[in-house]
């Protein structure tokens, strides 16, 4: 071989330039969705997390105040008296709840990263994206129900994920999955179904579960459902009724 063939350069055509690209095209339109979904499901485990942690939380409350849940800012005391001999008072599961056991401040004064959800896109005047379900701790104002009330307690949600509220409550709907200021805040206590359709639910034994639409009785699950018959269910009260649709299996 020639000194000229030798230290002759070797040029990519135009062409093979085009294939390398369209190449580098189509690997990063495959990997890129997988990269989106490998993220969407890394903020559903960690939200996933968050729910647990915080059903630990309550159970820990429970264990320490007779066995009854936190109670509801709205609802009041539920009367229970805990280990420190101290009542329970209203807006406990905040202002008690978190501050004894997770060592915060006031979460509505300061965010708690453990109560919001890392698929949340407004963060704007909410305290957490996860609601006690308002069917679990009270029959109303001083009124608190034991964990041992519930006869179900693997198949009977504690804490539902939400769009900013302290409760989850199945009676209301909030399509659009925003969260609501002023008049309309009380949407904010509907399910909220961030996570491919799915909601991130705690019962009351401790574990943890993304659900379904169709196995989270609300009436965004039920649309023509009544309150009445949405909250008449093992998911909410305990009850071994598997009559209505959607929890059958549960």
């Amino acid at each position: 071989m020639s000194g000229k063939s030798k230290n002759r350069k070797q040029f990519f055509t135009l062409i093979e330039l085009l294939v390398v690209i369209a190449i580098i095209a189509v690997l990063a339109g495959i990997l890129m969705p997988a990269l989106a979904s490998a993220r969407a499901r890394s903020r559903a485990v960690k939200c996933q997390s968050n729910m647990s942690q915080l059903a630990m939380v309550f159970n820990y409350y429970g264990d320490d105040s007779g066995g009854y849940l936190p109670c509801l800012d709205n609802i009041g005391g539920a009367g229970a008296i805990n280990s420190k001999g101290e009542t329970v008072d209203a807006k406990s599961w905040l202002n008690d709840t978190v501050k004894r056991y997770l060592g915060k401040v006031d979460a509505s004064k300061e965010p708690v990263e453990l109560l919001r959800c890392p698929d949340e896109e407004s963060l704007v005047d909410i305290t957490t994206n996860y609601g006690l379900n308002y069917l679990v701790a009270t029959r109303g104002v001083g009124q608190g129900i034991k964990r041992e009330t519930h006869l179900r307690p693997g198949a009977t949600a504690m804490i539902v994920e939400n769009s900013g509220h302290l409760c989850y409550y199945p009676g209301v709907t909030n399509p659009g999955n925003l969260h609501n200021t002023g008049s309309s805040y009380g949407k904010n206590r509907a399910a909220y179904f961030r996570h491919a359709e799915r909601a991130v639910t705690a019962f009351i034994d401790g574990h943890v579960e993304l659900r379904e639409k169709m196995s989270v009785p609300c009436l965004e699950s039920f649309p023509d459902a009544t309150a009445q018959m949405v909250e008449n269910t093992v998911f909410n009260k305990g009850k071994a009724d598997g009559s209505q649709p959607g929890i059958s299996g549960m």
